[in-house]
């Protein structure tokens, strides 16, 4: 099984050297109608994602592009660079050390038009708030595919409240990178639109 998903993540590295075009849509746009605290301040950006050299290059691009947007934002592979997932209690610290006032978490959602897609089954997960949303995702392991669906989840930090969601489709064209830019530039987009950034 390790060799298994090693080689995918072999594979989909190896593609960062190949450019392309990908286009992305979101889909299932949610936001909650209650929220009246304006714009983000400092986001602390999550994504789960394999493997570790994709993760880290859509947190660094998303952090750069929020920032771009006039939104301080961390990349969390920043705080916690190895691949082991952190335990609730070291987020939080973090989170008030940093003052985060919001977390965004990312995850692989499905991935189709592929034989070797595979995922490990989810477990009962009693956590709730952006911590048990991100400790669910982190079960999952998705291979290569070519229409990709990402589900991005937002959460106030201080009471996990969820504001916005979305389920976005990517087309997988040959190139992570290509990728990882449409689903930022779609992200950034609405959330422009809906006063979540300057």
């Amino acid at each position: 099984m390790k060799r298994i998903i090693l080689f995918f993540g072999i594979a989909i590295t190896s593609l960062f050297i190949i450019n392309s075009c990908a286009t992305t849509k979101l889909n299932s746009v949610w936001m909650d109608d209650k929220y009246q605290e304006g714009a983000l301040k400092n986001v602390l950006v999550i994504g789960v994602i394999e493997p570790q050299i994709l993760r880290n290059y859509f947190e660094n691009e998303l952090v750069k592009q929020l920032k771009a947007k006039g939104t301080d934002a961390f990349a969390s592979n920043k705080i916690f660079p190895d691949e082991t997932m952190p335990k609730k209690h070291e987020l939080r610290k973090k989170i008030k050390e940093m003052n985060i006032d919001s977390v965004l978490v990312v995850r692989l959602a499905d991935v189709s038009d592929i034989n070797a897609y595979m995922t490990y089954p989810p477990q009962f997960v009693t956590s709730e708030g952006f911590y048990g949303y991100y400790t669910l995702c982190c079960q999952n392991i998705v291979s290569l595919g070519y229409n990709v669906k990402f589900e991005t989840k937002i959460f106030m930090a201080k009471n996990d409240n969820l504001v916005w969601s979305a389920l976005s489709v990517t087309d997988f064209d040959r190139s992570p990178q290509n990728m990882t830019r449409s689903l930022i530039e779609a992200i950034i987009n609405d959330l422009s639109n809906r006063k979540l950034l300057k």
